[in-house]
């Protein structure tokens, strides 16, 4: 999928791992930097992962936006699998240019090719702009959803 200036793609094993985080580094740019050994190490297993899919908007050779999808298999709703959506994230510069919906549609073209009955995500409360952009793609807010974090691990 491309709008001219940037394309959507899936990404692959041989993506820097790197250059990606640098995108996702911005729905907490407080925390600490994984380092590259243990990115190194995730990066292959996201990719192992059934039914994982990591899209990436690029323009050129720079990483702008990310979507992470999970199609999971499922025993309700028909046996259909349902798609969880993480890590929806685009660089500052790259936002209002329709990056996040391009995003998002192939997203939800992914979920509809996998026979999925819905699309799931949560969002931070505060990103109330973030909540109004998932409205307009169809999204309705229809759950209260629940996290714990757990303690890293070394």
């Amino acid at each position: 999928m491309s709008d001219g200036d940037f394309v959507v793609r899936a990404a692959v094993p041989e993506d820097d791992p790197e250059r990606v985080f640098d995108v996702l580094w911005q729905l907490a740019p407080d925390d600490a930097r994984p380092d590259a050994t243990r990115l190194a190490t995730a990066w292959p297993a996201l990719h192992a992962q059934a039914g994982r899919r990591l899209l990436l908007a690029v323009a050129g050779d720079t990483f702008v936006g990310t979507v992470d999808t999970l199609v999971a298999p499922n025993l309700t709703h028909g046996a259909r699998p349902y798609m969880l959506v993480e890590n929806v994230v685009v660089a500052p510069g790259w936002r209002r240019r329709g990056v996040a919906r391009a995003l998002m549609l192939a997203a939800l073209d992914d979920a509809a090719a996998a026979g999925c009955y819905k699309v799931q995500l949560v969002s931070n409360a505060a990103r109330t702009e973030a909540h109004r952009f998932y409205a307009s793609i169809g999204f309705a807010q229809s759950a209260v959803g629940y996290r714990r974090y757990l303690t890293a691990v070394p």
